[in-house]
């Protein structure tokens, strides 16, 4: 049989072990929300690192092609130059200059 000195304390032990329930998750909640925020923050160094290569790989591979198209440039300059145009229409092809009868001006 109960006291009546023990049925006064067995509620307060229920809510002394509620409380403690209440404390646990609120300090369960901290730690969880703590972990997100050092986890984001992490995540968005690591997103702001990698970025950083991609930009840094992009620059050479710009500066490669604007060295290439350089080149290319060039190439095409020297391909197209009337010296060897008329070089390879004589040679290759047999072109002559063209007789005074053979020209014809269009009004």
């Amino acid at each position: 049989m109960t006291t009546a000195v023990e049925a006064k304390t067995r509620p307060r032990e229920r809510s002394v072990i509620r409380g403690g329930l209440r404390d646990f998750v609120l300090a369960l909640f901290i730690v969880v929300l703590t972990g997100c925020v050092v986890f984001s923050t992490a995540w968005r160094r690591v997103a702001f690192i990698d970025m950083g290569y991609e930009i840094r790989n992009l620059e050479r591979k710009e500066s490669r092609l604007l060295h290439l198209q350089k080149e290319l440039e060039i190439e095409k300059a020297m391909l197209t130059s009337p010296e060897r145009v008329e070089k390879i229409a004589r040679g290759r092809l047999g072109f002559t200059d063209p007789e005074p009868g053979q020209i014809r001006t269009v009004p």
